[in-house]
């Protein structure tokens, strides 16, 4: 009975959890939806926003720099120099939102992440519910960082917040957007009280 009370519970929404480790967070989680920037049109201009795969991109900046900017390889005003595919970066100081709208509840979201060395990266992550967990992300900025999260609850928006940007560029590459795998604990308490469920309805009837 304590197991079927259990299964059938409803699931407590908790914080996001913060994945600097791409092995960890690939681990736990199932990718359907990859962005990669290199399909969209155009580059290597200023957009107020723009949708791709399910996934919108929007520049939060003050004016005139609330703009989001796909900037072409080979790009030199980034920590890394050159870049070697097409990154997400923003006008001005970096600071945009990326909205997930998919048709299925995101869980699950990552991608490569860009810094220049003047301060870390503020990332702000809000899901369905109204939940909010935040992450000061810091590497090296001639490397290529990553950064994930999940969420019991469907994560609904992200966003980016670095400083100057009008000096070296910060920005984002390769979205990955999923779903947590359960764990197999979980998956075999939700069988237990599944079966229990079927049972005692066998019983009764009989």
């Amino acid at each position: 009975l304590v197991l079927l009370v259990l299964a059938s519970a409803p699931m407590a929404f908790g914080a996001p959890t913060f994945y600097t480790d791409s092995t960890v967070f690939n681990a736990v989680t199932q990718i359907v939806v990859t962005e990669d920037f290199e399909s969209v049109v155009p580059k290597d201009k200023a957009l107020p926003s723009f949708t791709s795969n399910g996934i919108t991109y929007v520049g939060l900046g003050g004016s005139p720099f609330a703009n989001v900017w796909v900037a072409s390889a080979p790009y030199n005003n980034f920590g890394v120099k050159p870049t070697t595919s097409s990154v997400l970066t923003a006008n001005g100081d970096e600071d945009f939102s990326v909205m997930i709208k998919l048709s299925f509840p995101a869980t699950a979201v990552a991608f490569d992440t860009y810094l220049n060395g003047f301060g870390p990266a503020t990332i702000t992550v809000t899901t369905a519910g109204g939940q909010t967990g935040q992450f000061v992300l810091s590497h090296d900025p001639t490397q290529i960082g990553f950064f994930g999260v999940t969420s019991s609850d469907p994560i609904t928006k992200i966003q980016w917040t670095t400083i100057r940007g009008k000096d070296i560029n910060t920005g984002i590459d390769n979205v990955q957007v999923g779903y947590v795998v359960p764990a197999p604990g979980a998956l075999l308490l939700g069988a237990i009280g599944t079966g229990l469920v079927g049972y005692l309805r066998r019983r009764h009837a009989a």
